[in-house]
């Protein structure tokens, strides 16, 4: 077999090129029927895909190395040959005799990794029978590095330019470890050829090529098992810092030098990536396979990918998205928001309308306002008009915003829906109002039922105010002395000589000021991760509102983690009002140092101490929970739940899991904080307000609706609040 090799890393380099001659070595010593030609880059080439450099005429240059060398050394570079089995471009062949006979030749191009195909396939032998590309030094996995890849590149520029068939090869190195030994190498390279030569005696008749990814693991060896996946298509972000600005010393421009005042550095962020909306949660792809240390396989098509069903001509004289002149989009959140960017970029995409930054400045015709800002940023009188103006937010929800709202609204509904999923999905709960701690005694005469159960001193329970957020005034307790104690560290005044700035509480609260509490059994046994540390987690799902009344869930979710490994509750070593105790229990991520928050959050679907099945089960309850807590609303208490055809809102719903897996809702907020997701995951945000927009938002300037794609929203509930049960 006839096997021309490329790569886009360069020729011999311990630092840019380190693969290539192990790999090389190992074909020479153990598949003597190769016959194989060496064509690179004369220097490192890579990111930059399946280029020519047009107008550009190219030359060879030729080094040589030993076969059984362990290091990079060479003899050369020349400018033609030097031994007598080279490539037959002379007529006369000149013949080094300081080199050895066997000698492995690297044919130098001044060109690209494609060049190096295309040259060698046209110019050098009558037909190669297969093209290796790499091995590259790291992964191509997902469309931003596959699409970016030279090595992807080269095996491509073999199918379009003669219809060969090729494969690229990328060895996979995992925590910065790139360098490895001489021995490691030659494993990597024996399972690669294992791969190649299954592949080249199996090849798909719909596949032109193949990306083949190998994971660079001290176990890689006959035992590693190699999967088809397909490419991840995700989306990246800004691979460049800057601008960074140099300015002359004088202001006198006489040349072309000045031009590098203003420049960008390259720093690519590897982190940064989010999926596209074409990904499917449930597929394992290329990134997943090779982050499991296994070999994966992706068959490629030579071409661009296109989109089936549009095809015919386009009529660009009625598009449904683009409404009269006098529509508009107003974003009255601060440009530097967290969500500014995901939010104008969705607009941007999915529709043709001005974007501004003020209600005032937009027309006062008959054009259509898509407003998104604070709840007090709307003009009511104008949420009236429900043909031309939608806002981000319902006016009346607080049935489900707030603790105690939410507790009657799920009781009521129980009673009279006894087999709705709420009746286990929900705390054992009580409300009480309190002015001062004194009055607790009070209070609890007057709620006998939660005297009764505290009394039991069983079981543990945790008091929560019900208008406060960022964990504020949340204490775990188990006797009505503990609740006592509690209220009455809410209710001491530090004198100016008591207050110590290392042990002030941030997390007090003046029980005047807030009144409604919410007592709630606390969960015992929760689902607890090892890879985690064992730390206690609350699941946080995105659900969106739309009109009166759709709900979709978004079903990219984030755990959310305490800062201290879990430690099970014991009367005699907790106090509830030692906060230090408190941070293993409670999972706000706003309770965390900024160090910690990096490891506080995670997206729910990348655990992997949970199976596939357990996360399934999981997300399945949610789904139902919150089609019953909608339902509850609607039924229950609709003074407090209110949902208009001209709005649409988002909530961030909390749920716990417990270690047999099952779900218990928490609490759900208005206006989330979407800030704790991180830059690492904003992608989700990203996503989430992509498919917000598509469902919510542009449907409301089509003149007529059109079906939306929506890859990760779940519609749980549709029906109408006129509708009694």
């Amino acid at each position: 077999m006839k096997v021309l090799i490329t790569n886009d890393d360069g020729p011999l380099n311990t630092q840019y090129s380190p693969y290539i001659r192990p790999f090389v070595q190992y074909i020479l010593q153990n598949r003597p029927d190769w016959q194989i030609t060496v064509c690179v880059p004369h220097v490192q080439k890579s990111w930059i895909g399946k280029a020519h450099i047009a107008g550009k005429h190219l030359s060879l240059q030729f080094l040589y190395s030993k076969r059984d060398s362990t290091d990079d050394s060479y003899w050369g570079p020349y400018i033609e040959p030097q031994l007598r089995d080279s490539i037959e471009l002379f007529p006369e062949q000149k013949v080094n005799e300081d080199i050895p006979a066997d000698a492995i030749e690297w044919i130098l191009l001044d060109g690209t990794p494609a060049s190096c195909v295309n040259i060698g396939l046209h110019h050098f032998e009558d037909k190669y029978d297969l093209v290796i590309s790499g091995p590259n030094v790291g992964r191509n996995t997902s469309a931003a590095y596959i699409t970016s890849s030279g090595t992807v590149g080269a095996a491509m520029e073999a199918v379009i330019c003669d219809d060969t068939r090729a494969i690229a090869l990328s060895w996979a190195f995992f925590d910065g470890r790139k360098d490895v030994p001489n021995e490691l190498m030659e494993r990597a390279s024996a399972r690669s050829v294992d791969v190649i030569e299954h592949l080249v005696g199996n090849w798909s008749t719909h596949a032109d090529l193949y990306s083949v990814n190998v994971p660079l693991i001290d176990s890689i060896g006959p035992e590693t098992e190699a999967y088809y996946a397909p490419i991840w298509e995700n989306r990246w972000t800004t691979i460049y810092n800057g601008p960074k600005i140099n300015r002359p010393v004088n202001n006198d421009i006489e040349d072309g030098n000045e031009s590098k005042m203003i420049s960008f550095e390259w720093m690519p962020d590897f982190k940064g990536h989010r999926p596209s909306k074409h990904c499917d949660p449930d597929v394992k792809y290329d990134m997943d396979i090779i982050e499991e240390r296994r070999i994966c396989v992706t068959p490629l098509r030579a071409a661009f990918h296109t989109v089936p069903d549009l095809v015919g001509k386009l009529d660009l004289g009625s598009s449904t998205t683009r409404s009269n002149d006098e529509s508009v989009a107003v974003l009255t959140i601060p440009r530097n928001s967290y969500i500014y960017e995901p939010l104008q970029q969705s607009i941007a995409r999915h529709l043709h309308i001005p974007i501004l930054d003020s209600l005032d400045a937009a027309p006062s015709g008959k054009g259509k306002v898509f407003q998104y800002g604070d709840y007090e940023d709307f003009d009511l009188d104008r949420v009236m008009d429900s043909q031309n103006y939608l806002v981000n937010s319902y006016i009346y929800r607080k049935a489900i915003i707030r603790k105690h709202y939410l507790s009657h609204t799920i009781q009521r509904y129980v009673s009279k829906h006894p087999g709705s999923i709420l009746k286990k999905a929900y705390m054992e709960s009580y409300t009480i109002d309190l002015d001062y701690a004194e009055f607790l005694d009070d209070a609890l005469d007057e709620n006998w039922e939660l005297r009764q159960e505290l009394e039991k001193n069983d079981r543990w329970w945790i008091v929560k105010p019900s208008m406060s957020d960022k964990a504020q005034g949340i204490r775990v307790f188990k006797t009505i002395e503990d609740l006592q104690n509690v209220f009455d560290s809410f209710d001491e005044e530090d004198t100016d000589e008591e207050i110590d700035e290392e042990t002030v509480d941030d997390n007090k609260i003046i029980i005047s000021q807030l009144r409604h509490f919410i007592i709630q059994e606390y969960m015992a046994d929760p689902l607890l991760l090892p890879s985690m540390g064992n730390r206690k987690f609350h699941i946080r799902c995105y659900i969106t509102c739309k009109g009166d009344l759709e709900v979709y869930v978004y079903d990219r979710m984030l755990a959310l983690f305490a800062p201290k490994p879990f430690s099970a509750l014991v009367s005699e070593e907790y106090s509830p009002t030692d906060l230090d105790k408190l941070g293993c229990h409670l999972t706000n991520t706003c309770l965390q140092s900024d160090a910690d928050k990096d490891l506080a959050v995670m997206e729910f679907g990348n655990l992997t101490d949970i199976s596939r099945e357990d996360k399934s089960k999981i997300i399945e309850q949610i789904h139902m929970i919150a089609k019953d807590i909608f339902l509850a609303a609607l039924n229950v208490d609709r003074m407090n739940f209110q949902p208009l055809r001209n709005a649409f809102e988002t909530f961030g719903f909390d749920f716990l899991v417990d270690n047999s897996f099952n779900v218990k809702i928490l609490e759900i907020n208005a206006y989330p904080d979407f800030k704790q997701t991180g830059n690492d995951l904003k992608g989700l945000i990203y996503e989430l307000f992509d498919d917000v927009v598509k469902t919510c938002v542009a449907p409301f300037f089509q003149e007529a609706e059109e079906p939306q794609n929506i890859s990760n929203f779940t519609k749980v509930l549709d029906t109408t609040s006129n509708v009694w049960e």
